[in-house]
Formats: structure tokens, sequence, C-alpha cells
């Protein structure tokens, strides 16, 4: 008895790891997007000095994989700061806002927070970018795709490049 209740906790490891290391494989590809959007969407002039902050709503998966690649990348001259982040309140900036699945339930309040600036506003639930999301990414038969708002996005104050929309679903 006691050789199965091993066995069967080795099998709750392994499906847990397994999960475990595809929510970090998945992130990964999150990682090369989020680079990918500072070369193919352009801040007004005066957001283009100091740190390029990306900012992660919660304790998402993500901010060690983002922090990994802000030491590695720049933003043209610019260094990539990395922040963790509960809450944003009215007048708070950053150049990214990620908010992830598990944290939907504060979109509405974040939205109107960074509205009327240039933040550009990242989600990962579907129909989030009808819903007022800059990028929405999503999964597409398994792999990582994103939806671009670009009415939200550019009245915002950021351009965007088309090669952008190449690379993901346009949403108007």
């Amino acid at each position: 008895m006691r050789h199965l209740k091993i066995v069967a906790l080795f099998f709750v490891f392994i499906f847990i790891a397994k999960d475990s290391v595809a929510q970090e494989k998945n992130y990964r590809f999150h990682k090369v997007f989020f680079y990918s959007f500072t070369k193919y969407i352009e801040w007004p002039e005066e957001r283009k000095t100091g740190d390029f902050v990306i900012a992660v709503v919660g304790g998402s998966e993500i901010i060690p994989l983002l922090e990994e690649m802000a030491e590695i990348k720049k933003v043209g001259d610019r260094n990539i700061k990395v922040v963790q982040l509960d809450n944003v309140k009215k007048g708070d900036f950053y150049h990214i806002l990620f908010v992830p699945s598990d944290q939907n339930q504060k979109f509405g309040g974040l939205k109107n927070a960074v509205s009327n600036q240039p933040c550009l506003l990242v989600t990962e639930s579907a129909g989030m970018a009808r819903n007022g999301s800059m990028i929405n990414f999503k999964d597409v038969g398994g792999k990582l795709r994103f939806e671009v708002n670009t009415k939200t996005l550019e009245s915002s104050g950021l351009k965007m490049s088309q090669e952008l929309t190449r690379f993901g679903e346009e949403i108007n």
C-alpha cells in the first residue's frame, strides 16, 4: 500500500512539474513579444527618457523572465526596469502595463488609471482586446498569438508600426 502511495505521489509531481514547465515555456514566448513591442510601438518624445518601465500586476510567473530580458536588452540606449505591483493609481506611469489573467477583476480600474496616457495595456484573456486592452495574448491551436486594438492604442498617444499588425490580429 505504501508503494502505491509513493507511485501516485510521483505521478502527481510529474503532472505538476509538466504543467509548471508548460506555463514557463509559454511565458518565454511572451517575453519575446514584449521586447518586440518596444520595437514596433513608438512612445511620445516626453516618454523617451529614463528607464523603460514594464509593470506587471500581481505575482505572475512572467516577472523573472522579464527581469532576465531586462538584464541583457535595452530599448534604444535605455535600461528596462520591471516592477511588480498590486494596483495602479491615476497619474502613475508605466510604458507597458501587463495584466495577467488572474488579475482580470482589476482590469476596469487599471484601464481607468492609465487612460489618457501613452501606456501600452497588455492582457492575456479572451475578449480583453474588445474591452479596452491594447494588446491581448491568445492561444491559437497551441501557438501564442496576439490581438491589437489599434483604435485604443492610437487614442492613447502611441504610434504603431504596420509590421505589428502583420504578426497579430487587428481588432477595431
